[in-house]
Parts: C-alpha cells; structure tokens; sequence
C-alpha cells in the first residue's frame, strides 16, 4: 500500500480514539420499602435504578452499609435487592455504594427512623387527689392509674412539691401509690408522674394539685404541773387536740403503766373528770359534743374525721379515719372499776359532763371499725378519756 495511504489511516484512526467520550462514574439510585417501620419491619432495598453510560446495570457491583457508620454490611455484588431488619429503633443513614467496571462509584446516603414496636406505657390517670381537689388531710395516699399497652413492668419519675412545676421527688417509683412525708395544712402541693416502660419509652403526665384543710391550731399550758397541750379552733369553739394527762385522784394509767399514759392520757373516772380540767376550761356537755358532731358532717361519719390515723395506735381497719377535724381521738380504751383495762387500740371514749341517772353520765364513743360517732350512757365509777373545751 502506498506510504501516502497508510498516513491517511493513521490519522483517521487518531481522529476516531480523540473523539471517544472520557469514561463517565455510574450513578447510585435505590428505593425503599416500606419507607418507615418499627424494629420489627422487614424493609425491602432495591437498587435496580442504577444506571453507568457503559456498563449494563446487571453489570454494577453494589455494596451496602445499614448504619451509615463507613462499616459495610455486605460484600460487592451485583444482585440489586437486599431484605434487612433494624433491631435497634432509632435514626439511621443507609448508604450505598455503586462501582463500575472501570473502578469508578458513585454514594447515596437516604435517612431512615426505625421506631420501636413496643409502645408507651398510657399516660398515668385518674389521681387521687382528684386534680384541684381541696379540703385534705395532711396524710394522705396518694394513687393513680396507668397501664402499659405491652403489658411491661413501668417505672414511674415521680415530681412533688409546692411550687409550678413540681421538684423531683423520687425515681423508679414501681407502684401506683405515693405516701408522702406530713403534710402542711392549708398549703396547695402539685404533682406529676412521668411512666417509663422496660424499653425505655417514655410518656410525660400531666400536672395536678391538690389543697391540704385550713385548720387553726393553738396551744394551752395547765399552769398546774406546765404540761402544754395542743388545741384546736371548731367553729366559735376551743377544744383541746390531746387527750388529758393531769394526775389527780380518780385517774388512772391504762394498766398501771406509765407509758400508756403518755401514749394516750390519763382515765378518768366522771367525778375525777369534773373536776380535771385546768382553770378556763371545763369538761363538755352532751350538747357540745353533739355541736362537734354536727360540725363535722353528723353521727354516720364524723366519728372518722374526728379519728386519728397517723400514730397507727389505732387497730386496723380503723374505718373511715382521717382527722380532717384535727381533733386527733386516740383509742386509750376504758378501765373498769375493779382495776380491769380494756379497749385501747379499739375504742376512744370521752367523758360529758351531762348525767344520764345518777349511776351514769353520757360519753361520746368512736371505734376502730366504724366511722360514725355515737354518744352513749356510760357508768361513772368506769374511768376513759378526758377532752376540755374551753370556757
């Protein structure tokens, strides 16, 4: 072939390479199925979208990485599916990287939120307190209602305190009660429970609140042996929130023992018992006692309100107790006139200054297993409690 021919083939055939386009990176595409879902969902990973200007996407090598955490959790290959479960809920970045047969790639990183397919625990509900409720005792407990959908142990932050919002209380509260230390009368106090499941889910309650009773307390010293005695305002009268403990002739320790009567006050018997109270005070009438009772709600229920219930002298179930009245009745039972001693923890008598017949004289009665309050005749060589009231 002559020289000048082949000349013109080779520059046809520089021509024909310099005109070849520069190898172009693939392009990294995928879909996601289904595009949200718990710890449970199985998702579905294609990358047939794929596409490189030379190599047929059978031809792409893909590899994938779960986390977005640069470790690769499969090896490259050119099978575009892939099927994987999260374990862990939480927020994720699925990468995947896409090479063609010249060694070039392409990266597309898609976010992901894994949610846990254990629910919350319901938010806690129906507290008692009621919300807003006021009027209360100063020991209370306190209770509310709160399930979890997956049946999980829950755990409770507890927030209680008398500002808005409330301080911590207590954490990993495992029961649906609260007793809180005494309370201050007259004083609003807020509340709150945050619920945490075994799985960590966590469902934030509401703020409720609840106001303790008003009451007016004094205080009164028997100048004859300096013994100060809490007293209690009812109405338009005094009365004395302790039962009486003045050594005098007719008055006696439950069972001879000392401690009883600093436990609950002398008994006395009621010619011991007129003539017990200190100098401004006097032992009340039947129609006082009945004024009491009346104050606080009538005979069916105020012998609760009238009941301590926070020594725990009392024997269960000490039914309907509360000292909403501050009176504080402690059950000293009775002591009979042959000595005998009867009744403590059980009953809590006082005696009236009112005579029923000569051999008997009225007493207000309240028990451990009722709530009512009831004034009974009650003969006078037995000896009980003394309340004074004031003159």
């Amino acid at each position: 072939m002559p020289t000048r021919y082949l000349s013109i083939l080779a520059l046809t055939m520089i021509i024909i390479v310099s005109c070849k386009k520069e190898n172009q990176a693939p392009i990294a595409d995928f879909t996601m199925n289904p595009a949200s879902g718990n710890d449970e969902t199985i998702f579905m990973f294609d990358a047939s979208g794929t596409a490189d200007m030379e190599d047929s996407p059978e031809e792409l090598n893909i590899i994938w990485d779960w986390e977005g955490d640069d470790h690769f959790d499969t090896q490259y290959g050119t099978r575009k599916t892939r099927e994987h479960r999260f374990k862990t809920p939480g927020d994720y970045l699925v990468t995947l990287v896409v090479k063609d047969s010249r060694g070039l790639t392409d990266t597309l990183t898609k976010p992901l939120t894994v949610l846990s397919s254990n629910l919350p625990p319901e938010i806690p509900e129906n507290p008692f307190p009621a919300d807003g409720q006021t009027g209360l005792a100063v020991k209370l407990n306190m209770k509310w209602e709160c399930t979890d959908p997956d049946g999980d142990i829950i755990l409770y932050t507890v927030y209680f305190g008398t500002s808005n919002p409330p301080p911590l209380y207590e954490t990993n509260h495992t029961y649906l009660g609260l007793d809180p230390e005494k309370l201050e009368y007259g004083t609003k106090y807020y509340w709150k429970l945050d619920a945490r499941d075994i799985k960590s889910n966590t469902v934030e309650g509401p703020t409720w609140s609840f106001t303790t009773i008003d009451l007016k307390f004094g205080s009164m010293t028997d100048s004859r042996d300096g013994h100060i005695y809490t007293t209690i305002e009812v109405g338009t009268d005094w009365w004395m929130a302790e039962n009486l403990n003045f050594a005098s002739s007719g008055s006696y320790c439950y069972d001879g023992d000392a401690d009883k009567c600093q436990r609950y006050g002398r008994l006395y018997n009621w010619n011991a018992a007129m003539k017990a109270c200190p100098d401004g005070w006097h032992l009340p009438s039947k129609e006082e006692f009945e004024n009491l009772i009346d104050h606080f709600g009538g005979a069916d229920v105020a012998g609760g309100l009238l009941k301590d219930y926070e020594t725990k002298f009392w024997r269960d179930p000490n039914t309907g107790a509360s000292n909403l009245s501050g009176f504080g009745a402690l059950p000293a039972g009775r002591r009979y006139d042959q000595g005998l001693s009867a009744g403590a923890g059980y009953y809590a008598q006082f005696y009236s200054s009112t005579e029923y017949q000569n051999q008997e004289a009225y007493n207000l009665t309240l028990g451990y297993d009722y709530q009512s309050a009831y004034i009974y005749n009650y003969k006078k060589v037995y000896s009980i409690s003394v309340r004074c009231i004031k003159d």
